[in-house]
């Protein structure tokens, strides 16, 4: 199996990267917070992304933080770092919605910098800075009191927009891929000390990024686990993750013969009604005989649904700290 799931990326990353000219990328605002600053910055044409240093001397260990899917497109970079105080009200109104409905109030991207690691926050395609006037406009309406049925309608169109680009989820993993690249650049990072995280479709993100890319040396997923057989590949939001040539060869639990043996944590919901416990639980015990002996996978259930709360944050916060050890502010 090792031998062949390379190839497949290599292929992949042929097909989607040859935009790329290289990991430079433009400051375009920066605002200091407390033990960190935040930069909003564009790494690739019209596409942004959040940069978290801490103050202290590094280099620094570093986190490429992936946001999740969530049918919401006017929010990417912001679902996961609190946005910057230019950013517009209907911006900030939704990404405070969505920090207390899923992460307890919490933007995660700031407290990793604040306690010691280096951040990258990229808009995937299709979400914030990379998103279509009509999720803009959505934004705008839903946080400003318009019409519901317009609300609803702009949504729909933001969807339909979606199954008209070429290999989506193709050119989402080369963008991931990318920022890795920016990341071991940063004079900031040490590049032995490269980890990621995700929740739901960033979790996707996270743990297929990470087998495409070795620089990766750990990484966390919040709620994205299962078999092939108890998943609905015909969800709207599959568009997003969906690589046929990876499909037809590979369980979803089998991406833990490509990561093994760097430490990963997964984590699930005992009550996620989009990823059961027993399916959950099945792919897990496949990922561990993927591991063998090794205790550098960990997989846990939390009582929970869908979400990535206090209770989660620091745990994923404890187990990155533990193994790249970040240095303390």
């Amino acid at each position: 199996m090792h031998s062949h799931f390379p190839i497949v990326f290599a292929i992949l990353c042929l097909i989607c990267t040859s935009c790329h000219k290289g990991p430079a990328f433009t400051v375009l605002e920066k605002e200091q917070r407390s033990g960190y600053s935040i930069e909003r910055i564009e790494y690739a044409p019209d596409a942004e992304a959040f940069l978290l240093i801490p103050d202290s001397p590094g280099p620094h260990p570093a986190i490429l933080a992936l946001h999740d899917h969530g049918a919401r497109f006017d929010i990417g970079k912001e679902k996961l770092a609190r946005p910057l105080s230019t950013a517009p009200e209907h911006i900030q109104k939704s990404a405070l919605q969505w920090s207390e409905k899923y992460f307890d109030g919490r933007f995660f991207a700031d407290s990793l910098a604040a306690s010691g690691f280096v951040v990258l926050v990229p808009d995937a395609l299709y979400w914030g800075s990379r998103s279509t006037p009509n999720a803009g406009r959505w934004s705008e309406l839903t946080f400003g009191g318009g019409d519901k049925e317009e609300i609803r309608k702009l949504k729909e169109e933001v969807y339909e927009g979606q199954k008209d680009v070429e290999n989506f989820a193709k050119r989402i993993l080369s963008d991931d891929s990318l920022c890795v690249e920016i990341l071991k650049g940063l004079p900031e990072v040490d590049p032995q000390r490269i980890g990621c995280f995700g929740f739901s479709m960033g979790a996707h993100r996270a743990w297929l990024l990470a087998a495409r890319c070795p620089e990766i040396s750990c990484g966390a997923a919040v709620c994205w686990m299962t078999t092939l057989a108890a998943y609905d590949g015909n969800n709207a939001s599959d568009l997003s993750m969906r690589i046929p040539e990876l499909r037809e060869q590979y369980d979803f639990p089998d991406i833990a013969a490509f990561l093994a043996p760097r430490p990963f944590l997964f984590i699930a919901g005992s009550d996620d009604p989009l990823f059961p416990a027993d399916s959950v639980e099945k792919a897990f015990a496949t990922m561990h005989r993927h591991y063998g002996e090794s205790d550098a996978l960990e997989t846990e259930f939390f009582p929970m649904g869908h979400h990535c709360g206090g209770a989660v944050q620091e745990r994923v916060a404890e187990f990155l700290s533990l193994r790249l050890e970040p240095v303390a502010q």
